[in-house]
């Protein structure tokens, strides 16, 4: 009926009357829009980090509902509010967006970086960002759909929080209750370090101590969860950028006297029946980029197999990964014999510092010419720069030897007259060809076929691409151990091997463990170290060593002039030692794996090994820090 459908119109009409001028008086009520402003923000700041903590439950010892996390999580969002609503109108808008998207970004740089690494962001990695770009590849962007979700979520929430602000001139009330609430977030975030992190009191839901985590702040993954990523990245880039320590110069000071005092302690590892074995012979030493233990097969890996089958096979070794720049967290503690500190690693470290008793530093000394060769140009990591400094008279790239495919190991040996100079040489190599991702090497999808008719059907297609990379690393040791022989090197030169990481590109973790027995991801970290020199008898050696370790070994051999107190490490053949140092402070000595986030309280015997550890590793780091050796 004619009337009936006009007063439905009339009514449809007067709704939408009535809601548009509810919606003109919201937009009138510029108090109430601020106050919904300040509380979008804030609860979209507490949704990020809480979404982040949720998301990856389970990956760390601290559990969701710990009050210690909330507190710091709560207490930042309060006081990053307060502080943007402080300022005027359109600076506080800028702020707003600018502090909202910044957290959104950090949210997704911990979830992409846990995707790809098996942990958090750290600003340590920085100093490295842009080489590790170089890298990135859409199988690391595969996260899971609530991730993305929680994203385009935080974008939102910082969207209608600034779209809500209205132009306002607080009441004199207004503004003391935000500058009040300052002051309170950063006496409830002390209170909770206090409190629950400072004290050393077993409060913490699954550990002994949360404080001893908290201090060394050492294992990114473990202090997200555990303060929260706000409370983290404040922390973080306080270590990172020596905030810390430039607030402190008589800390430096005391820092160096320590030094002097721990090596004139330290006992050097004494000679033993291999000490100068190898004194005046040439040395090769190649790093393995991610071939790990189970890529080193008779089938697949020929060349690798039958090198450590008839060399020195150190069967224990395994190689921690410190920080996330995993080929050159290796590359830098093998030439030094430091370990790096785990945050607070600032590219002069490497570049600058003085390091007397590096390895090309000790073999230059010999009478040795000492060169670099890797695929990379010189500035990928700074390596140029970083290994002159070190020793080495050359950094020679890809281009510089001419290879005609920069991905594929076997065409470094278009170098092979210069990787061989007049005698006696010292030629470092750093391989390339099992590099991950694979899905976008053209290594795999070249050996792909070949390597699969050789692997057990149901090998997962990621695990065969890492051993036709493998493949093809092993086709360059090939050809190089070939021409060594038909020139009459080989009986003067000694092949030292070992692994920058374990295969974390194959990017399952689980079958990596079955292969290696191991039960967790510090177990995994074993990796290949071997030595062939063509005079010696085969050997397994069964002594756990870590990365550190390899330099004190290589200086034993070859009777360099250092009695070894400079290095974290021990000669693999001396008595001293024997013990591999995870970058959460665990460690592994054969019979023992004491996991220092377990829980469980030490024995005397395991308490004194831990002191003795964080005296190493401090002495590592204050002498990196500190640019010890430049005196």
């Amino acid at each position: 009926m004619p009337g009936a459908k006009r007063k439905e119109r009339v009514g449809m009409d007067g709704k939408k009357l009535y809601y548009r001028r509810k919606f003109r008086e919201f937009q009138e009520n510029a108090r109430l829009r601020d106050w919904l402003s300040a509380a979008v923000f804030f609860l979209t700041l507490v949704g990020l980090d809480a979404g982040l903590r949720l998301t990856h439950r389970g990956c760390a010892i601290t559990r969701v509902m710990s009050p210690i996390p909330w507190v710091f999580t709560l207490a930042w969002a309060l006081m990053l509010t307060a502080l943007v609503k402080l300022l005027p109108r359109l600076a506080s808008r800028i702020a707003m967006g600018l502090v909202g998207v910044s957290a959104d970004v950090l949210f997704l740089t911990h979830a992409l970086l846990m995707k790809a690494k098996g942990n958090f962001f750290t600003f340590s990695v920085l100093i490295f960002a842009e080489d590790g770009f170089r890298y990135i590849d859409a199988s690391y962007l595969r996260v899971r759909k609530m991730i993305w979700i929680l994203f385009a979520g935080g974008l939102l929430g910082v969207a209608l929080a600034v779209a809500l602000a209205p132009r306002l001139r607080r009441r004199w009330w207004e503004r003391l209750i935000y500058a009040a609430l300052v002051p309170v977030s950063i006496l409830a975030i002390n209170i909770n370090k206090q409190v629950n992190l400072t004290d050393r009191l077993a409060i913490h839901v699954d550990i002994m101590q949360s404080s001893l985590l908290y201090e060394h702040f050492t294992d990114t993954t473990e202090c997200v969860m555990l303060t929260g990523m706000y409370q983290h990245a404040f922390r973080d880039f306080n270590l990172t950028y020596g905030v810390y320590d430039a607030l402190n110069h008589a800390e430096h000071r005391s820092a160096m006297s320590r030094l002097d005092a721990w090596y004139a302690a330290k006992t050097p590892d004494p000679d033993n029946e291999w000490t100068g074995r190898f004194k005046g012979k040439n040395l090769i030493m190649i790093q393995l980029e991610a071939i790990d233990t189970w890529l080193i097969d008779p089938a697949v890996t020929p060349n690798l197999y039958a090198l450590r089958e008839n060399g020195l096979d150190f069967t224990n070794t395994f190689t921690p990964l410190y920080f996330d720049a995993g080929t050159f967290n290796t590359e830098m503690i093998v030439n030094t014999g430091l370990v790096s500190p785990f945050t607070g690693s600032k590219a002069s470290m490497y570049s600058r510092n003085a390091y007397p008793e590096s390895l090309a530093h000790l073999m230059t000394g010999q009478g040795y010419t000492a060169n670099v060769f890797h695929r990379s140009t010189g500035d990928t990591y700074n390596r140029a720069e970083v290994h002159r400094n070190l020793g080495f008279a050359n950094y020679i790239s890809g281009q510089d030897m001419g290879m005609e495919r920069l991905d594929f190991d076997s065409d470094m040996m278009a170098a092979y007259d210069r990787m061989t100079p007049e005698e006696p040489f010292f030629t470092f190599i750093i391989t390339y060809s099992a590099h991950g991702p694979y899905e976008s090497s053209p290594v795999p999808a070249k050996w792909y076929d070949t390597v699969a008719a050789l692997l057990p059907e149901g090998t997962p297609e990621n695990v065969i691409r890492g051993y036709a990379g493998a493949h093809e690393t092993d086709l360059f040791v090939g050809e190089l151990v070939e021409r060594l022989e038909a020139e009459g090197l080989l009986d003067n030169t000694v092949l030292v091997f070992y692994a920058d990481h374990f295969d974390y590109y194959a990017m399952s973790n689980d079958y990596i463990m079955e292969k290696k027995g191991a039960q967790d991801m510090n177990m995994i970290t074993r990796t290949p170290f071997f030595i062939y020199d063509k005079g010696t008898a085969p050997l397994k050696v069964d002594k756990v060593l870590g990365s550190y370790d390899i330099l004190p070994t290589l200086v034993n051999l070859f009777g360099l002039p250092s009695d070894g107190r400079s290095y974290v490490g021990n000669d693999a053949f001396s008595a001293n030692g024997g013990y591999v140092i995870f970058s959460d402070y665990s460690w592994y000595d054969g019979e023992t794996y004491w996991y220092a986030l377990g829980g469980a309280a030490p024995t005397p015997e395991i308490a004194a090994r831990n002191e003795e550890i964080m005296e190493r590793l401090n002495a590592s780091w204050d002498t990196m820090k500190l640019n010890y050796f430049n005196r």
